[in-house]
């Protein structure tokens, strides 16, 4: 029973990535079943058997995407490291997106399908803000040691990544990577600017 479920989840996992690829590199809409299933080394039969529908395969794709970005997000507070450096850490962990080819063409395609779709612009939002709280807990856990100061913690939290998405995540979805300098430049600004605000 314990092989058994071993293999169907390897085979999961293999859906998906094809998936990702098919996705990536054909488009949502021009991606079929069988086309995954194909990619895949799986009947069609297997695909739908793990996923009834390209939607909830594509809801899967998803949820596997924000559950590995937001574990690189999972960074512990560390009161003999200084704000700066761990403030990089986590912009370091959104910039990952655009570093991994995979998750940058499907974040592309996702921000495509976003801008025509309004419920599926809330949906998104929505379940990527319930499990993204890894920087809340940060901000509490520097503020108890006296570092930082704010009234408002999740408020804090949305300013610095709207910062980051605002000056380095969007604009490299939107118009492709920005030159490095350019990467180091931004960051270290904005990781001051939050510091100007809220180091205690």
């Amino acid at each position: 029973m314990a092989r058994k479920k071993r293999d169907t989840s390897k085979k999961r996992e293999s859906i998906l990535d094809a998936a990702v690829q098919a996705f990536v590199q054909e488009g949502y809409d021009n991606t079929s079943m069988d086309r995954i299933a194909e990619i895949a080394v799986a009947s069609k039969r297997t695909v739908y058997n793990h996923f009834p529908s390209k939607e909830q395969l594509y809801q899967a794709v998803l949820d596997r995407f924000l559950q590995d970005s937001q574990a690189l997000k999972a960074i512990p507070y560390d009161p003999d490291r200084s704000l700066a450096d761990q403030l990089s850490d986590f912009v370091d962990a959104k910039l990952a997106v655009i570093e991994n080819p995979s998750w940058y063409g499907l974040s592309r395609m996702a921000l495509g399908m976003i801008i025509r779709d309004t419920e599926l612009a809330r949906e998104s939002f929505a379940r990527y803000e319930a499990g993204d709280n890894s920087l809340v807990t940060w901000l509490k856990a520097a503020k108890a040691d006296g570092r930082l100061q704010t009234s408002n913690v999740k408020l804090s939290a949305t300013l610095f990544w709207s910062m980051v998405g605002g000056a380095l995540s969007w604009p490299q979805l939107i118009a492709g990577p920005m030159p490095p300098r350019q990467v180091k430049a931004l960051r270290k600004e904005l990781i001051e600017t939050f510091l100007s605000r809220h180091r205690a």
